[in-house]
């Protein structure tokens, strides 16, 4: 048996990999974008930063692959870079260079429309699978509404569409919010950290020498004391991408030459240096986000029957960290295991327990970047409190200097998880360099060390 019919509100990745964790128990599932989709890698209006590259977090690949198996290759076969993220990627932090070590934290780096292209051709295949363009301009509801039976939609036929289950993944716009409260429901609390994200980005040719052989890219990352931050790594077809970031900021550059003169600025001038060889593909484009938003649905003790939120629409992130994709993907992932658990005689209850098995992920995730971007000067908060400022830096001082650590420390962003952390070996390690009484090193930002060999340290 199955269920009979789920909508999703939008074709962007939450909304694709929503369909995918959906098709195998319901009988049809029926996506409804606003956007006229392209039939290949190419620009439509909602997704303004499709040109620019992104890198999944292990975590995430993880979940794309298990959801639409063989989607890593088709991203390959589309001319995807892929390198390992924690030995190929120079890291300068505020304490120096992060040492870099062989790992298992592979990634792909492919810009958004080749990426959401991929995935899009892979979902439209699926047979009980269909999109449809229209805009969702609200719920429908029961006599009672206590349970939601369909979407009203503008631009379409039918304007109404029945479902036993809506999953709203319309992004950082969504207004299921104010649909939730048309339907007589308290709206859920909101948390917000508002960090004023400004950037620029440009995709580039780089002459072979640019770049040493052993760094395939570089990330500087803004801090409180320097928010001007710099980013170079590969995407697709042999390019790379640039970006140049900051918090707490007005205005991201906004030409060519306002673009140069901010690398120069970063932390570090190794971006700057390969930016003044690199033939620029296109000009630099502009973008500025808020921070980071967390709707807490999962909270909500009076809900109707029948709704879930997923992607931006639940919790939309500082672009800096590159987790938003990652976070859809392993949501998606957390539905299709519910589904697969539910009655199909039954729902009852199912979609409360879909939203609930997000929270830990979400927890995860809303925590790192509150710590992160709580102690910039001119961030504000809304909903929430700035944790105390960390006790001791010692983790990020040891991993300038030993590997491994400083892998085990960037699978805490990979795997949504500080296990690796806590793992004997590395406890020891952070033990033994407290006892030495050593310094940091390799903190000269013109000079990236060499990487060190070894056997990757399993995740």
């Amino acid at each position: 048996m199955a269920f009979e019919h789920a909508v999703i509100v939008g074709a962007g990745i939450g909304g694709l990999l929503s369909a995918a964790a959906l098709a195998p128990r319901f009988a049809r599932v029926t996506i409804v974008e606003r956007d006229e989709l392209p039939a290949g890698a190419s620009h439509r209006r909602g997704v303004p930063q499709g040109e620019q590259m992104h890198a999944l977090l292990a975590i995430g690949q993880d979940a794309f692959e298990e959801l639409l198996p063989g989607i890593g290759q088709a991203w390959a076969d589309a001319g995807a870079a892929w390198f390992d993220s924690t030995r190929d990627v120079a890291s300068f932090s505020s304490q120096g260079w992060t040492a870099r070590g062989p790992s298992e934290a592979w990634t792909f780096g492919i810009r958004r429309l080749v990426l959401e292209s991929s995935v899009r051709e892979r979902v439209r295949v699926i047979p009980n699978v269909s999109i449809v363009q229209g805009t969702v301009a609200g719920l429908q509801a029961s006599g009672d509404r206590s349970r939601l039976t369909g979407v009203t939609v503008r631009g379409a036929e039918p304007s109404m569409i029945d479902a036993d289950l809506v999953v709203d993944s319309s992004g950082r716009t969504s207004h299921a919010v104010q649909w939730i409260a048309d339907l007589g429901y308290p709206p859920p609390a909101e948390h917000e950290i508002v960090s004023d994200i400004v950037y620029s980005t440009t995709v580039v040719r780089l002459p072979p020498d640019a770049l040493r052989a052993d760094i395939r890219g570089v990330l500087a990352p803004p801090t409180p004391a320097h928010p001007r931050g710099a980013v170079l790594l590969p995407c697709d077809a042999g390019l790379h991408q640039i970006v140049a970031l900051a918090q707490n900021a007005s205005r991201a550059p906004a030409d060519r030459d306002e673009f140069l003169t901010h690398l120069e600025d970063a932390t570090t001038p190794v971006v700057a240096e390969a930016a003044r060889r690199a033939e620029f593909v296109g000009e630099p484009k502009p973008f500025k986000v808020r921070g980071t938003r967390r709707v807490r649905w999962e909270d909500m003790a009076s809900r109707p029957e029948g709704f879930v939120a997923i992607g931006d629409a639940v919790l939309a992130l500082n672009p800096i960290y590159g987790q938003g994709m990652s976070v859809a993907a392993v949501e998606a992932l957390a539905m299709r295991d519910e589904v697969a658990r539910a009655r199909t005689d039954d729902a009852t209850g199912l979609a409360g327990r879909i939203q609930e098995s997000f929270r830990a992920t979400l927890d995860f995730v809303f925590d790192s970047g509150l710590r992160s971007d709580a102690h910039y000067p001119a961030t504000t908060l809304h909903g929430v409190q700035a944790p105390p400022p960390p006790k001791s830096r010692v983790l990020g001082a040891l991993a300038t200097e030993d590997w491994k650590v400083a892998v085990a420390m960037r699978y805490v962003s990979h795997d949504f998880s500080a296990a690796s952390l806590q793992r004997p070996e590395i406890q020891a390690r952070v033990r033994a360099w407290i006892s030495s009484g050593r310094g940091v090193r390799h903190n000269d930002p013109a000079v990236i060390p060499k990487p060190f060999a070894g056997k990757p340290l399993p995740r």
